[in-house]
């Protein structure tokens, strides 16, 4: 998949001529429909408690118009999408005016695009049961800098003392990048020299360019900018 995903000749594929074909790609990877009414109760809450949070379990809880990519080849268009980080999953609409949705079947063989956002599917040791997605940032000649966003649930809490106050139920969500290599994912750390000594054999020319370039590093664009600059100097 590797520079192929920016290809624009993917939009270029003749929609009569592969029409049939999209369409049964599209019904068998289109891998279920999301029971709504069974969402509050799986996590012990009441209807108006779960609308209240829910938004906060997405990316970007709103469905934008994207690609569906299978074997590097476009097999669907504006399909309205948005990525899950609590279930880790990308949820999918058969159109925008649909209520019901359902989650893409998890594959590495198939990636979405929404917007400039890519999501890839990563197995974990040979297992699709145990992988995820992940949204990458850069896609270099020898690194790329992925994304992972993660949300959990975090239940209600009462306030054990009259000092404290209850704690709503929610789902925080965390950012964790990766630098990777031919496969191997390496954690970003969240420090500046810690970042600095993964880029070791261009060290000094990387500590002038975010001199130069009043780089901050746990701003993300800049983070983008940094290993964009590190990759194009190896």
């Amino acid at each position: 998949m590797k520079k192929l995903i920016f290809t624009a000749a993917f939009a270029l594929i003749t929609v009569s001529l592969f029409s049939q074909e999209r369409q049964s790609s599209y019904t068998s990877i289109y891998d279920r429909t999301i029971d709504l009414n069974q969402k509050s109760l799986a996590f012990g809450l009441t209807e108006a408690q779960f609308e209240s949070i829910k938004d906060e379990a997405y990316a970007n809880p709103n469905f934008v118009q994207g690609k569906i990519f299978q074997d590097d080849q476009l097999i669907k268009d504006d399909v309205p999408m948005r990525y899950n980080a609590f279930a880790d999953e990308i949820e999918i609409k058969k159109s925008a005016s649909d209520v019901s949705y359902g989650a893409l079947m998890k594959s590495p063989d198939i990636y979405v695009k929404m917007f400039r956002d890519i999501y890839v599917f990563i197995p974990f040791e040979g297992s699709n049961a145990k992988g995820g997605y992940f949204n990458v940032l850069t896609d270099g000649k020898t690194y790329d800098l992925y994304k992972k966003t993660k949300a959990v649930f975090r239940e209600p809490q009462k306030a054990k003392t009259s000092y404290q106050r209850d704690s709503p139920p929610s789902f925080p969500k965390t950012v964790t990048y990766y630098l990777v290599q031919n496969g191997a994912f390496l954690e970003m750390p969240s420090s500046k020299s810690k970042i600095l000594k993964m880029m070791d054999k261009k060290k000094s020319e990387m500590k002038r360019f975010i001199k130069d370039n009043d780089i901050d590093l746990d701003k993300e664009a800049d983070l983008i900018k940094t290993i964009s600059y590190f990759d194009s100097i190896l």
